[in-house]
Formats: structure tokens, sequence, C-alpha cells
């Protein structure tokens, strides 16, 4: 990008009034620092996420009360909308920090077009680099181009805190750029129809964490929901099997595209064919290979391309996954026919692998899917391609949700161009709450673990077999008590968390601090698919005498010395992934029909009811596969067992026991917490996890919260006071 050499920069006289408030705020009440964990960072360094490539502080933060911002011409940038959008994003931010803009204020912040060093050859990654110099007098962001100045505005509004009735910046030099290219998430709203402020509310999200690609899969078996004024059929609410009637106007979708633009996000639209069209087939009465079907998906394809031009949407995905029963079946020339058009328009196709395309044909971005075991997922050599292989937050617990993305490398493939990653959202279940698609599944709390991975990996890339990639048994479990690796996540778990507490007011982020959670480990014991069999530990516990090892059967167990970690264990994961207790294998199931008992210590300095998130299973927003749901009497049809201090704590009782339509409870993070007595002390925490032939996940969720009753499902955070031990405390 060329900024003229006749433009000057201009100053931003914008002349608020009426900032200073009478009584000063202790704290921006849209972007509070003054959590208990923000607290944990001196303003003179503040947390980061997604941590920059090169960041020096000087130790120092220095009082700015009011400031005067220069910036280019927006006239002279390659996106003047895009830099008065970021003029505007930087007036209200500071506004709500109580700082006033002044044309002679003593400090300056400076928007310099120019060249950043940044450490990449990635054309795509230069253009969105940037760099920040703090000095006591001056900020000076440099960039050469208004992509680099959006970011700069991110790591600026995290740099920039209020607190104490003082509102300062960290003296610092940062030198900043992106791994990956492509930084997505998907969000199928094609299922289940979302809103646009509530799917604006994502992505201002994915812009203050530097996620920079919109995957919108608008089309489905329940619904078409884009606007087609060639086929209006395609919105008649009779065509829809859920939420009828409900789609977007073709404004909208150009306004959608422009939202994301101005936030630095490429919005990648999918229109799902042959597969996945059941709301189209019903609509126009057709099978998919009739000439019928193609010559109306051409025109559908041709008709959505022309609502925004080619620089704008460059990209349009076309799924062929999932071609499934005859009526979804086409031949080769129809199935070359979809790319064409798509190059017809100007456009890149992109596809799903495993998905179908044309013999020989090499023109799509590949967009995998499935797991890394199945060898028909991986791309073909030579190709460029998305990675989304192990990535869908719908079959993930919300405390596995970090680990998985911080230990998983993207792009694992060497035999082809990996340009990034798409972080996945699919809850094919019915929802009836629009709200529910990010309650449900951890959303928010993704975005923000998956944000630095693609930023700024900690990680080597996977060299040789992805297969054999050693971190693939942290996907579902954190590394135990004292391996160097855990080290690196609780840093990174607390700066995601002081973000949290501090971006994510009033959203639906379900995640709080587990890694200093430790648990002792028996078994796994043989029950010969009699889950409900009582073992010794389980009788112990309920006198207060559990004993340091058992011999069951004529074999001796004894508590495991290593601790491991996490407000979630999982012994056999919903994917297959491999973990802790499979020998890291993929696909491995290991010890089916066992049972495994847990233990740990809380201490806690008062006599007090504390809420807990309590959970024997979490159930995939996608299906319901893995035996009866919401069985009454139970936490799970597998029989566990939570104890607290010798007491078993009763299960829910359960609003739709063995459900099978839209979630209502099924899951810890969205029903209310158990609340459970503790005393003043420690106290002893057992549990009992046995496995049977019909559990696809096997696993456990316990850990306290501290929820806000006026924001049900927002704004959770860690109950305060509470300590872990996984060894049973000393006497005095």
């Amino acid at each position: 990008m060329k900024f003229s050499l006749l433009a000057t920069l201009t100053m931003l006289c914008l002349g608020l009034t009426g900032i200073a408030a009478e009584k000063p705020l202790s704290t921006s009440p849209d972007y509070p620092a003054d959590s208990t964990i923000h607290r944990l960072y001196l303003p003179a360094r503040p947390p980061l996420v997604p941590k920059p490539q090169k960041a020096e502080f000087f130790f120092q933060a220095i009082s700015i009360n009011e400031v005067s911002v220069s910036s280019p011409n927006p006239d002279a940038t390659s996106y003047p909308e895009q830099m008065k959008f970021i003029r505007s994003e930087l007036k209200k931010f500071l506004a709500s920090h109580q700082v006033a803009l002044k044309k002679n204020a003593k400090h300056k912040i400076r928007f310099v077009p120019g060249k950043v060093k940044a450490d990449t050859t990635n054309a795509k990654c230069q253009k969105e680099a940037y760099s920040i110099r703090v000095k006591a007098n001056e900020t000076t962001i440099t960039a050469e181009d208004t992509r680099g100045f959006y970011y700069a505005l991110q790591t600026l509004k995290q740099l920039i805190i209020r607190r104490d009735g003082k509102t300062t910046i960290p003296l610092c030099s940062i030198v900043d750029w992106p791994d990956f290219e492509v930084r997505g998430f998907t969000n199928d709203v094609g299922r289940n129809f979302m809103p646009l402020p509530l799917i604006k509310s994502e992505l201002d999200s994915m812009a203050l964490l530097k996620l920079n690609t919109y995957h919108f899969h608008f089309t489905e078996h329940p619904g078409w929901r884009l606007e087609s004024k060639l086929y209006p059929e395609l919105q008649d609410p009779k065509n829809f099997t859920r939420m009828p009637g409900k789609y977007y106007t073709q404004k909208e979708f150009v306004e959608l595209v422009e939202y994301c633009r101005l936030r630095n996000i490429l919005l990648v639209p999918e229109m799902d064919m042959p597969g996945h069209s059941g709301a189209f087939r019903k609509a126009l009465n057709v099978k998919m290979r009739d000439e019928k079907a193609t010559k109306a998906l051409v025109a559908l394809i041709k008709e959505m391309a022309d609502l925004v031009p080619a620089e704008k949407m460059p990209i349009i995905h076309i799924g062929t996954d999932e071609v499934r029963g005859a009526d979804e079946q086409v031949n080769e020339e129809i199935l070359r026919t979809y790319f064409k058009t798509v190059e017809d328009c100007g456009r890149t196709p992109m596809r799903w692998q495993p998905g179908q395309n044309p013999k020989g044909y090499k023109g799509a971005i590949e967009h995998l899917w499935s797991g890394r075991q199945n060898r028909r997922a991986w791309p073909t050599p030579g190709a460029k391609y998305i990675d989304s292989l192990e990535t869908y937050l719908n079959h993930i617990d919300p405390f596995e949700v970090p680990m998985t993305m911080y230990f998983r490398r993207p792009c694992p493939f060497q035999n082809a161009t990996g340009l990034g990653m798409f972080l996945c959202s699919w809850p094919d279940t019915e929802i009836t709450d629009p709200r529910n698609q990010v309650l449900h599944t951890p959303v928010y709390s993704g975005m923000a673990f998956v944000s630095e991975p693609l930023w700024n990996n900690p990680h080597e890339p996977v060299k040789g077999d992805p297969n054999a990639d050693e971190y693939m048994k942290y996907f579902s479990n954190l590394p135990i008590k004292g391996d160097p690796l855990l080290k690196g996540f609780e840093d990174y778990e607390q700066r995601v968390l002081a973000v949290r507490d501090r971006f994510f007011v009033n959203k639906e982020f379900n995640y709080v601090r587990q890694s200093h959670i430790n648990w002792q480990l028996l078994g796994p014991i043989p029950n010969d698919g009699k889950t409900t069999q009582e073992f010794g530990p389980e009788t112990d516990a309920r006198t207060g005498a559990v004993k340091d090892s058992y011999t069951i059967n004529g074999k001796e167990y004894t508590w495991s010395k290593d601790e491991y970690t996490g407000a979630t264990i999982i012994f056999k994961h919903y994917c297959d992934f491999p973990t802790l207790f499979n020998g890291a294998r993929m696909g491995a199931y290991p010890h089916r029909n066992h049972t495994y008992y847990a233990r740990t210590w809380i201490y806690s300095p008062k006599k007090q009811i504390v809420p807990f998130w309590i959970g024997a299973q979490t159930w995939a927003t996608s299906d319901w596969r893995n035996g009866p749901v919401s069985v009454p009497g139970k936490w799970f049809h597998a029989d566990p067992v939570f104890m607290v201090n010798g007491k078993e704590i009763p299960p829910p009782n359960w609003k739709k026991p063995h459900n099978n339509g839209p979630m209502v409870d099924e899951n810890y993070h969205f029903r209310s917490p158990a609340m459970i007595e503790l005393n003043k002390g420690w106290n002893s925490v057992l549990i009992k996890c046995p496995s049977n032939k019909s559990a696809r996940r096997w696993m456990f969720t316990f850990v306290p919260v501290q929820i806000n009753p006026k924001t049900p499902g927002c704004n959770v955070k860690e109950f305060p006071g509470l300590k872990f031990s996984a060894t049973p405390p000393v006497k005095k």
C-alpha cells in the first residue's frame, strides 16, 4: 500500500467534552482492570493476549489524562474506512478510560506509515505487522498498512489500563506479526440461526484476539439462510425444519462482510453442496444430480458473488463433504461445474478434505476436518490447506479446550502448504435460544486460547509423522505436576483469564483457572461391567479413613505418585485423541469396564457453602452418542460417585430425563452448580469414575466457581480463598 507523499499527518481534534466525571472512576466499567487475577499484573507490564513476537518493558507506567492523536489522512491509505474506524475506536476507548483528547496534550499518540522489521517471509503476515514504542511523552505506532494499525490498536487497548482511579500506559517497545496468515473461526448458522448482534459480538472478540477469518456456514439440512431473489422459495418457512423463515437478507450479508472487513476479518461464505442440502432439495423439489439443481446452484453462487466484489470476498467455500444417500450423489461433470463457477466469479474455491473433488483438480484450498488418524483427512500433496482437525468445540469439554488449543501445533503436515487454522463450532443439535450457541459451546474461551498459538505459537512446528506428535497426549489432559510444559500453560492461562476479566464482561466465557488443581489416582480396577461395584477407597471415604493402598482381587493398588492436573480429567476422549491413560495413542480405548478413583483436598479459610461445577460427562453439542442421557438418580449412566468429607453429592434432578432434543441442563457449565458445604480447614474429595461399554467418553469434572446471579452464564470467576493439595495434609 502506498501513502500519498502529499498527505500530511492530520490531527484528530475530536473535541470530546464531558469526559471527566465529577467523581473519577476507579476503573473502566467496560474494561475493568481491578479483578483479582488482573491485579496480579502491574500497570508497568499488563497481560497481553496474544503475546507479541518481541516485547521489551521498561519497568514504568506513566499516567495519561489527556493525549493528542495524529494519523495518516484516511484517503491516503489502502482502506480509508478502516483508518476512520481505528480513529473512532481509539476515541471511544480513551473516553471509557477518562482520557481527554486535546490538540496540545503533553502525551502524543502517533500512527506513522512505515516498514516494520518483522521476521517473516509471508507477505500477508507482513501486512499485519506493527510496532509500538511508548516513551514518556509519545506513543509511536508504525505499520505499512491499516491492517497493522488495527492490530496495534488491539494491543494498545490491552496496554492502557485504568486502575485505582488512574489511567496508565507502560513504557515499552513492541514489534509484532503473526505466525499464520489464516487465523479463523467457523460458525454453523445453517442448522441454527444466529441473530446478527450475536454474530457481531463474536466478531468483536475475534478482532481483539487478532483472529482474521470468519467462516460463515449458512446452508444446511434444516435451512438455507441467505436470501435469494432468484429462488425466493429457499426462504419459504415451509422449507425449513428449524427456526422457519429465519435467514439473512442480502443487505444484512453485505453489512456483515463490511463489519468483518473493518475489523481485519475476511468473511468466507460456505454454500455446501451436494451434501448437507436437505433444505435446498426440499425447496426446489430436486435431487442433486438433476439439471435443475445444478443450474440453480450455479445461479446462486453467481448471485452471492455479485453482492460483494472479489477483492472483499476472494474465497467461496462449497463444502463437498458428507455426500450421503442417493439424492445427494452427483457425477464428475456436475462436481467440476461447481468449482468452475466459483473460478468464473473470480474467486478461489475452498472445499472440505475429506470431501469430493474433480479428478485431477488442484485449484481449491483444502479445509481439513475429522482427525489426523484418518489418512483421507490429510491434505493432497502440494495443496494449500486450512487445518480444522481436532478443533471442533462441540466435541470438547470446556476445560479441555485450553490444553487442546495450547498444545496442538497447527498445520502438522509437511507435504502441503498450511495457511493456518479454523476453530470450529458445530452445534448440530437443535437450539431454541440463539444465545445457547455460545453458552452451550465454549466459543469465547476457545477463541481466547487459540489466539496465541495462531499468532505466536510457543512450540516448535511438528516434524515427521503427524500421528507421532508427542504433544497429542496433552490434547485431553494437562501435563502432570512438575512437568516444565505445565509452567508455560500456567502463564498462558493466567494471561487469558486476566483478559477474560477485562474484555469479556457479560460474555459467556465458560472457564476458570484449573492449572492449580491436582489429583492422585488409584486404578484402573476391573469392574466386570458392574459399574455400581464399590471398592475399598469408596467404602473407607465414608468414614474418612482412606488408605494409601488396597488389595483388590489379589492385586495391590496404590495412589499414584504423579499428580494429575486439571478441573477435568479425561481417561478416554470422545474423538479418540491420545490421553495420558491410553499410551498416548490415537484411537486406543484404555481399560474398558474399569474404575478409577481420584482424590484431592481443598482448604477453605472458613466454613461456607461453595458452588461447584461437577460433571461425569460432557455431552457433545452435536449429537447424543454416548449412551442414555440424564438418567434419573445418576450423574451418568456409568454410575460415578462424588464425595466431599465422606458425604456423597447427589446428582441433579434432570429437567428432561433421557433427552434427545434441545439441550437443557445436561452439561455442568449451563446448569445450576452443586452447592457444597466446606468445613474450615482441609476438606477431602473422592471421586469414583467407572467406565462401561457404552461410554464413548470417560471423564470427570470437579471445580469450585463463583457465579454472578445477575448475569447467569456470564462473568464466572474463580471462587476466592480456596487451595488444593493432592497429597494428604499433615495433621498438627
